[in-house]
């Protein structure tokens, strides 16, 4: 697994496959530290966290594509199994893959914002919104998950990136308004949205110990159900 990892490490940086994304995470944390400069430097830094989580899963499908569009679409795969590669090692691989980039861009895209609240703001409570992007990362690592699901079972990759991008802007207002207007015995469930939650946890300090729970725990189960169903369809899956 550790070499699948290293390999691809060097695929991506001699390749620069991720660059422009990153570029696009400096600067998407840049412009959130600058659009709110009339606020206080802790709200900027915390109205950052919370809308850069409407843009950011924009960017979580260039490793989608990175690490498993171009598995799919370039026999990378086939080539792989051919060499003795464990289909299991390789998917645990290309998951841990994406967990690391995952976490990386979320790292990436606070430090700007942080760096440019400061230099326009000044100093702000670090340790608070660090316990902010702690509680976010799960969450972002479930958004992945997702991914991960839908290039495993869909086997068209942008199809894949499309339907990614359309669950993380209408699919948890999609999902509301069916269970308020059908299933409101089931309201239960909008309290799982992680996409949702992700701009929720900004707001850590003022959640209920409750919600907290029922807001991290979902998010594993969602985690585990995603990762279970795509090794499932990529265990059996005939690739050409």
């Amino acid at each position: 697994m550790l070499n699948i990892i290293k390999s691809d490490f060097f695929r991506i940086m001699k390749g620069k496959l991720c660059f422009y994304s990153i570029v696009g995470m400096v600067v998407l944390g840049i412009f959130f530290g600058f659009i709110a400069s009339d606020d206080t430097a802790f709200e900027i830094a915390k109205s950052g966290l919370s809308n850069g989580s409407l843009l950011i899963p924009i960017f979580l499908t260039n490793i989608l594509m990175v690490v498993w569009g171009h598995e799919f679409s370039y026999r990378v795969v086939n080539n792989s199994l051919i060499l003795g590669v464990k289909r299991s090692t390789f998917f645990m691989g290309k998951t841990v893959l994406t967990f690391i980039l995952t976490i990386l861009f979320v790292l990436v895209y606070s430090l700007s914002l942080f760096t440019t609240t400061f230099v326009l703001s000044g100093g702000f409570d670090v340790v608070a919104l660090l316990k902010v992007i702690l509680a976010q990362i799960p969450l972002y690592l479930t958004a992945s998950a997702l991914g991960v699901l839908l290039f495993n079972i869909i086997k068209s990759t942008y199809v894949s990136v499309a339907a990614f991008i359309s669950i993380a802007f209408i699919g948890d207002s999609f999902l509301s308004n069916i269970i308020g207007t059908y299933l409101p015995k089931f309201d239960s469930i909008l309290d799982t949205l992680f996409f949702t939650n992700i701009r929720n946890v900004t707001n850590l300090s003022n959640l209920s110990t409750s919600f907290t729970t029922t807001i991290f725990v979902s998010s594993i189960a969602y985690t585990l159900l995603a990762l279970i169903i795509s090794y499932s369809s990529f265990s059996t899956r005939e690739f050409k």
